[in-house]
């Protein structure tokens, strides 16, 4: 692998493909992932008290086999100011995902895209909803989950992924990776659930035309292939700011 990545947004996971790769390799794992978030949309939006990551891969069991997983919870500190995208990144060095280095260096790349960037409405469409009252622990109704995923894919048939899940009272504006978050902005904690998984050709192959059927109509509007800025962009981005 050399280090670079192809990006895709599919619903709300920003997917990272090695560049070298033809993407057609790699239709099986688009199509689990989309079908997998749809699932647990449509669950979440008849109970809205479920887990939305367990309804999630509950449906990628079926056929992705997890070999490791991991599950963390945290306050942001008094003065900390933190995004989305450092804690995908320490996520991701932390749990040793294949080729980390290089992966962070994309992500960060993403963070320098604008938020007017087709890709990142609609990932900010996927990644954030409201909390009704029911589910909000002090009975207000103005916060919103936003629940992120990344993938990184080392083959067509195995995957590394970060979730992220918080509730906020802010709408997301801009680049969600690029997201500040300060302790006052969070209610509770960010929890984020790391796993490690391969495709199992024997419990796929025999709903691999059924899952393509079920998600065809929908790949169009829930799937975007972006270009990264170069590296000198983004630097020029931070100095920037």
């Amino acid at each position: 692998m050399n280090g670079e990545y192809s990006v895709l947004i599919v619903g709300g996971a920003v997917v990272l493909i090695p560049a070298t790769d033809e993407l057609a390799h790699y239709d099986d794992l688009i199509e689990c992932l989309l079908l997998a978030q749809l699932a647990a949309n449509k669950k979440i939006e008849k109970t809205a008290e479920i887990d939305w990551y367990g309804a999630y891969v509950q449906l990628l069991d079926n056929y992705w086999l997890r070999h490791s997983r991991t599950r963390r919870q945290w306050s942001i500190g008094k003065d900390n100011v933190e995004s989305l995208g450092d804690w995908v990144i320490a996520a991701m060095f932390s749990d040793a995902v294949d080729n980390s280095g290089a992966a962070s260096v994309a992500l960060r790349r993403l963070a320098g895209l604008s938020g007017t960037e087709s890709a990142m409405v609609l990932l900010r469409r996927h990644i954030q909803k409201s909390i009704l009252a029911s589910e909000s622990e002090d009975g207000l109704a103005s916060a919103t989950a936003v629940r992120l995923l990344v993938v990184v894919a080392n083959t067509p048939t195995s995957l590394t992924s970060v979730y992220l899940e918080l509730a906020t009272d802010r709408v997301l504006g801009g680049n969600p990776l690029a997201e500040l978050f300060q302790a006052e902005d969070v209610r509770g904690d960010v929890c984020m659930r790391y796993a490690g998984a391969y495709l199992s050709e024997t419990l796929y192959a025999p709903a691999r035309a059924a899952v393509a059927l079920k998600i065809r109509d929908r790949l169009k509007d829930n799937v975007v292939r972006l270009t990264l800025p170069d590296e000198g962009a983004v630097r020029q981005l931070c100095a920037a700011d």
